[in-house]
């Protein structure tokens, strides 16, 4: 789940640096939490492999769009790939402490559950900022906020 969500965030970023969209601030917005996203994958792969498990590679399905709209649909997009993602690591957390990996667990809640908490509550306040700011001038003011 974490690289699909490194690939949706990576496309957001293509879109929004195009040449007809023009939103530096949201592309480098999108860049960077497709990176972080991407981080959180090679870790869980290090974590496996550290615990002598193998890491079996998948298809990564490709984003749902390649036009994500305005910068308020885009970030609602993500405010939902973020639940999503946390839903994801959520069932893995409960799956590892049914089978009394309390290992897995204490990894999981020390590096995933408290950032996916701060991320999500993150996106929901850049939403409502978007919705006050409007379009024209405040979308150009909070490209610029969020790119810097």
């Amino acid at each position: 789940m974490e690289f699909y969500a490194s690939y949706v965030y990576l496309s957001m970023a293509s879109y929004f640096n195009r040449d007809d969209q023009a939103l530096s601030g949201f592309a480098s917005f999108f860049q960077k939490n497709s990176n972080e996203e991407r981080d959180h994958g090679m870790k869980l792969m290090t974590y496996q492999a550290k615990r002598g498990g193998r890491v079996v590679f998948q298809d990564i399905a490709k984003p749902s769009s390649m036009e994500w709209g305005t910068p308020l649909e885009a970030m609602e997009a993500a405010l939902e790939l973020e639940k999503t993602v946390n839903q994801s690591l959520l069932d893995l957390h409960k799956a590892s402490d049914s089978k009394g990996d309390a290992h897995l667990c204490d990894f999981l809640e020390a590096e995933y559950l408290g950032e996916q908490v701060e991320g999500i509550k993150e996106l929901g306040d850049m939403i409502t900022k978007i919705k006050r700011a409007g379009d024209g001038l405040g979308l150009h003011i909070m490209d610029k906020e969020i790119g810097s």
